[in-house]
């Protein structure tokens, strides 16, 4: 037996990878208004990619704290 614990999705297996990429999503979209509060954006040349390295570096915060 495994340490990572799959979850049933309509009698389909999901990886918890899954969950974790949901999570990451659901916490970089609650952080974009106060980011957009204290000018995120403005502060690099790319902002798209500002917002993707966020989004990385928050699920990666997910991956290791679970």
């Amino acid at each position: 037996m495994t340490g990572y614990g799959e979850f049933v999705v309509g009698g389909v297996l999901m990886a918890p990878f899954v969950a974790y990429a949901a999570g990451a999503l659901a916490i970089v979209l609650t952080l974009r208004p106060v980011l957009r509060r204290v000018a995120f954006d403005r502060a690099f040349a790319n902002p798209p990619l500002a917002n993707l390295c966020l989004y990385v570096l928050v699920l990666a915060a997910l991956i290791v704290l679970f």
